[in-house]
């Protein structure tokens, strides 16, 4: 381990170094100081890296008679040490050159406390990143960044925020110190992602991780509990300036509070990219679905595997406390090696020059800036006081235990499936007569209904989830034997997957695979566990041509013949009842008898009839019409406030149809064959195919109207809806295909017997139940109705009963009074008699004379 420069006790290494025949024979003490945070992976790699390289320099020319004395302090990670540090290193020990993990700001200011002294000291520094104007002035001469222009780091996130074509970013940033430019980074990145249509949202900054732990947690846990409840907060948060503890604490929680689920994405940069391989499972089991890019270097060289095998048994020994964990040397300890290399050659040719002047520092810089060798990291070699070579990044994606490489970026030629140099230019010109991208991947996103994978870091294993995997299982209980197997995540397309069975690299494929014609020379396939076809998903807008006789759609036609029918039968036996003696009924010409009556029916509904009842009889047959009206009354207002309130709502596009002739763009997932299925079946240009990278993604597109319509699986449409209930529609026909089932080598028996083992689920009602219990999980309760009968009109059966009360009581109160009434008029009675007869008579002898001619 390394002490603080406030220990009283300094471990210097002193190490003899033969020089080469560029050597002087002079023999002397030439002090190389290192400043580095012994606390920190990064740290610790730097140490060892350090204290190989010389040791690797003594090897190479045993004959030089210079001692390199290497004096290592530690910076325990803040400001202050290290400048403290770094001064006593060059004011009392007098180093040659300097190493150090200090920011160029820190640089700078030493610089200038001891400019007398420490002007033309070599400044190597360690950092991640090389800051260049215009975000600081011009630096000083004499400090080299061994490190990439932080401008190039920037291009590539911004470039990964472009090829998924996320429009909002959260940055995130920790605040390392007083001197840290974030917020000159943060305007670098949001000028790289405008020309690609996307812009920042918010920036939120972090303390660093000296300061005190529970106070460090209270701030990551307020911090991210407002970028989650924040209902205008994006889900794509980058993490742009973030040591490697920092970024531990943030996933540890963020998985913690749900936020590294289905709908979020997270972007790490070189920083905490290029240090995935020492972290422990349970680390990267919080990081599920993390994109980062880290710097490429050979891992296959001769040289690389000799060191670090060298690398791996010093780290073991210097820190058995960390265990198993994975000690491969990073992209920060080779260029630790490499720099240490360079100072030392620079110094072995300095002392070989024999220049002892006042400007023998200047040479010494002059050395180094002149080196040019090919080292661990690459080529050394310098422009502007920062690594010349252009940085090559590997795109990776978290996945299980590790991560995937999907891609290599670099500045000259963007994102490529292979190494640039190699089959690059080839791929290139292949994309580019397509007019498109290069396409990365495949990504892992967390969460997945039909499969879905996650790493238990209790067990230290992984998982494989989701309603295929159910279904699978379910069947197997129906096997007539016990069939051993273990799941294999696969990360290519379902095309890809059903291949490797033919190519004898998997034994089935369980997942959410469509049994389809062009498949199966590669594989044998089950009955299918579920239906399948392809249906159009658009948005819904209002049916305002509803709107206008929505009233009229609380009630069934036969309701409101009835309501009116009823209603003159009980004004006209009121009537009958009171037109003897009251004076409201019974005053007036026939006319306005009649017309007295049908105001009566009609005002009766609203209980504004002005026309008194004298007689008890007549208040019996109003009473229980009025209960009856009240009844109606209250159901037709709360209907139609419901239908009010619930918006009639339409597909905004018919069917396919539509969207082809307005040149509408249609949305399909990434790797489905549903993309083809619309270029080559239903005639949609492939430019007006967009792919979508998860299900998920589909409402952001509809939003920013990307796509007008998706194109999805049965299955996956009702996910999408029972997830997306509000807003979004299946219309038009559907496209029946296999189903999806589950697939095997073609000669297997399994094929057979899995197909009776997912009939007897089927039968059993399992496969429902799962299915169920799937687009329940959802709990999404829609607020509008598409075109649907879930609110009925109502007809007359719910008050059947009180009509035959009112009616009843009516046409008994009509017996009673026209019976007296037709006694008094019995002669009237007489006549109508034989008026019928007489006319039905001639009917019949009129139909006779039809008949015989």
């Amino acid at each position: 381990m390394l002490h603080s420069s406030s220990m009283p006790l300094v471990l210097i290494l002193v190490l003899l170094l033969g020089i080469n025949t560029a050597c002087s024979s002079t023999q002397g003490n030439i002090g190389i100081g290192g400043v580095i945070h012994d606390g920190s992976r990064v740290g610790k790699e730097q140490q060892i890296a350090m204290k190989m390289a010389i040791q690797d320099y003594i090897s190479l020319y045993p004959n030089c008679s210079t001692k390199l004395a290497l004096d290592l302090r530690d910076s325990n990670g803040n400001s202050a040490s290290k400048s403290a540090a770094a001064m006593d290193l060059i004011d009392a020990m007098k180093v040659e050159a300097l190493l150090s993990d200090m920011t160029l700001q820190e640089a700078e200011l030493i610089s200038e406390i001891n400019n007398n002294l420490t002007q033309l000291v070599p400044l190597l520094l360690l950092t991640p990143t090389a800051i260049a104007p215009p975000l600081v002035p011009l630096p000083s001469s004499n400090v080299i960044q061994i490190s990439n222009d932080i401008s190039i780091h920037i291009q590539c996130i911004a470039a990964i925020v472009g090829y998924f074509k996320w429009r909002r970013v959260t940055a995130i940033y920790e605040q390392a110190n007083a001197f840290a430019l974030n917020y000159g980074i943060i305007g670098l990145l949001s000028d790289a992602l405008q020309p690609l249509d996307a812009t920042i949202n918010q920036h939120v900054s972090f303390p660093p991780m000296t300061t005190p732990a529970g106070n460090s947690e209270l701030i990551i846990d307020k911090e991210l509990s407002k970028l989650k409840s924040n209902t205008n907060s994006n889900r794509v948060f980058v993490l742009v300036q973030c040591s490697l503890q920092l970024a531990i604490q943030i996933f540890h929680k963020a998985n913690r509070m749900g936020m590294m689920r289905k709908g979020y994405a997270w972007i790490v940069s070189d920083e905490v990219a290029s240090l995935l391989d020492s972290l422990n499972s349970s680390v990267i089991a919080s990081m599920q679905g993390v994109i980062g890019y880290k710097t490429y270097f050979d891992e296959t060289s001769t040289s690389y595997m000799k060191f670090s095998i060298k690398f791996q048994q010093s780290y073991g020994s210097l820190f058995p406390q960390e265990g198993s964990t994975c000690t491969s040397p990073s992209i920060f300890a080779l260029r630790t090696y490499d720099a240490t290399w360079a100072t030392a050659e620079a110094l072995a040719n300095h002392q070989g020059d024999g220049d002892v002047t006042s400007n023998s520092k200047a040479v010494l810089l002059q050395n180094v800036l002149s080196s040019n060798f090919s080292g661990l990291s690459g080529n050394i070699s310098f422009r502007n006081g920062r690594l010349a070579q252009s940085p090559t990044f590997q795109i990776i994606n978290v996945i299980g235990k590790s991560y995937n490489q999907v891609a290599f970026w670099s500045l000259d030629t963007g994102f490529s499936r292979s190494l640039p140099g190699q089959d690059y230019a080839t791929e290139r010109a292949k994309h580019t007569s397509r007019n498109d991208t290069v396409e990365i991947g495949p990504i892992y996103w967390p969460g997945g209904q039909f499969v879905n994978v996650s790493h238990d870091e209790t067990h230290n294993k992984t998982l494989v989830r989701g309603f295929s995997i159910e279904i699978f299982e379910a069947a197997l209980k129906y096997l007539p034997y016990s069939l051993p197997y273990k799941f294999i995540p696969f990360y290519g397309d379902p095309d890809q997957m059903v291949h490797e069975i033919d190519l004898k690299g998997l034994d089935g494929a369980v997942g959410d695979t469509n049994i389809l014609a062009e498949r199966y020379p590669w594989a044998g396939f089950t009955q299918p566990y579920v239906k399948s076809g392809i249906a159009l998903v658009v948005t819904t807008k209002p049916d305002y041509t509803k709107e206008t006789w929505m009233f009229m759609e609380v009630f069934e036609t036969n309701m409101w013949l009835l309501i009116p029918s009823f209603s003159l039968f009980i004004g006209f036996v009121i009537w009958l009842i009171e037109h003897g003696d009251n004076q409201d009924f019974g005053t007036g010409s026939f006319s306005d008898q009649v017309g007295t009556t049908l105001w009566f029916s009609f005002t009766v509904l609203f209980f504004v009839q002005r026309e008194s009842l004298k007689k008890n009889l007549s208040r019996i047959v109003l009473a229980p019409w009025i209960f009856l009206v009240l009844m109606l009354t209250a159901n037709f207002t709360a209907l139609l406030t419901s239908k009010m309130t619930v918006s009639q709502l339409v597909p905004s596009a018919k069917d396919f149809e539509v969207l082809r002739r307005e040149n509408a763009v249609i949305g399909c997932n990434r790797r489905s064959f549903t993309c083809r299925f619309l270029v080559n079946v239903l005639h949609i240009k492939p430019e007006n195919v967009r792919r979508i990278a998860s299900i998920d993604d589909y409402p952001e597109a509809f939003e920013k109207g990307v796509i007008k319509g998706a194109i999805l699986d049965i299955e996956h449409a009702n996910v999408f809806l029972a997830k997306y209930c509000n807003g979004y529609t299946i219309a038009g026909p559907t496209f029946t295909f296999g189903g999806l089932g589950f697939a095997f080598p073609k000669d297997s028996q399994l094929v057979q017997d899995m197909s009776m083992a997912i009939l007897k689920a089927i039968e059993s009602r399992e496969v429902e139940e799962l299915e169920r219990q799937m687009l329940s999980s959802f709990h999404c309760s829609a607020s509008a109705a598409v075109n649907s009968d879930s609110q009925k009109s109502l007809g007359p059966r719910p008050f059947s009963g009180l009509f035959y009360i009112s009616g009843g009581i009516a046409l008994i109160a009509l017996m009673v009074t026209a019976f007296p009434l037709v006694q008094k008029h019995c002669w009237i009675s007489n006549l109508i008699r034989k008026a019928v007869i007489i006319t039905r008579t001639f009917s019949w002898v009129l139909s006779l004379l039809l008949k015989i001619r």
